[in-house]
């Protein structure tokens, strides 16, 4: 592909145009999810990794100075995202062979507001899945719920991956919007 039609792909891109948007996700796609998958060894977290990464470009894609290279850009927001996702991991993860005390332990569960707070917000993610167009339903719900990677839920749905990585993210982009609501 030429410079000048990634070009016209990137500027579609920017103005919402879906089409131009699966393909520069298709055309990076296998980068990224290699760049990745080289740092974590983890084909499930690069896979998380790499539509975290897409959804973020996309969010941000207005920002993209056209005089840097676009592979260059989207990958420093895939190493972005994957060091904040190992971070977040790093901080959620408690090995029961580490030796806690009591007040340790304590201090690693959540108060009862704390409790009650994320048990609220799951009922309302839950209720906004479910007010979900079931296409996106139904691939969040594999993806999510049953912890299916991507190729089992085209499998399943009798989609391609591609198909299955825009449902995905337009399921987010949904989610976002309307718990931000």
């Amino acid at each position: 592909m030429s410079n000048i039609e990634l070009y016209q792909i990137i500027q579609e891109s920017k103005r919402g145009i879906q089409r131009s948007q699966n393909t520069l996700m298709n055309l990076f796609w296998d980068k990224i999810y290699y760049f990745i998958l080289s740092k974590t060894h983890n084909k499930a977290e690069a896979e998380d990794i790499t539509i975290r990464t897409f959804t973020k470009v996309f969010k941000k894609l207005k920002l993209y100075n056209d005089d840097f290279d676009f592979y260059t850009w989207v990958k420093a927001i895939a190493y972005n995202t994957m060091i904040d996702q190992l971070r977040k991991k790093k901080h959620n993860n408690i090995s029961l062979d580490d030796e806690l005390n009591p007040i340790d332990i304590e201090a690693a569960m959540p108060s009862p507001e704390q409790y009650l707070i994320s048990k609220q917000n799951a009922k309302k993610l839950n209720a906004e899945i479910e007010n979900l167009p079931p296409i996106y339903r139904e691939v969040i719900e594999l993806r999510y719920l049953e912890d299916k990677t991507y190729k089992e839920i085209a499998e399943a749905l009798n989609l391609t991956l591609s198909n299955v990585k825009v449902r995905l993210l337009r399921a987010k982009k949904l989610l976002e919007d309307s718990i931000s609501m």
